[in-house]
């Protein structure tokens, strides 16, 4: 993972970036405009293995088996394991594990809470 950081700017979305100047200015140009002090001061940078979101990747036989019939498996982290209405599993884990040794060509979206 080459010296990534995870941006948050609201309460819904996280952005995977290089550095601050190339995620505003991707953000800027793709998403909406961060211009004032304000803005700025609400923005959320995060190491990637110090943030973690909901993935359904790496899902692994053993996960499924542990979910068993449970809709919800939760210790309170990285781990935890959730069916979702669609029945599909999604699996706690940390921004570094998804990104694993992923080099991004440009910012992304890498997680939300709107499902």
């Amino acid at each position: 993972m080459a010296n990534l950081k995870i941006f948050k700017v609201d309460d819904y979305s996280w952005y995977v970036a290089h550095n601050l100047m190339e995620f505003l200015n991707w953000y800027h140009k793709n998403v909406n405009s961060i211009e004032t002090e304000e803005d700025l001061q609400q923005l959320e940078i995060t190491e990637p293995e110090d943030g973690h979101m909901w993935s359904n990747t790496d899902i692994t036989p053993e996960d499924i088996k542990e979910l068993g019939d449970y809709d919800e498996c939760c210790r309170g982290g990285v781990g935890d394991l959730k069916r979702m209405s669609d029945g599909e599993i999604y699996k706690m884990q940390s921004f570094a594990d998804v990104l694993g040794d992923e080099d991004i060509k440009e910012p992304y979206e890498i997680a939300s809470t709107e499902w």
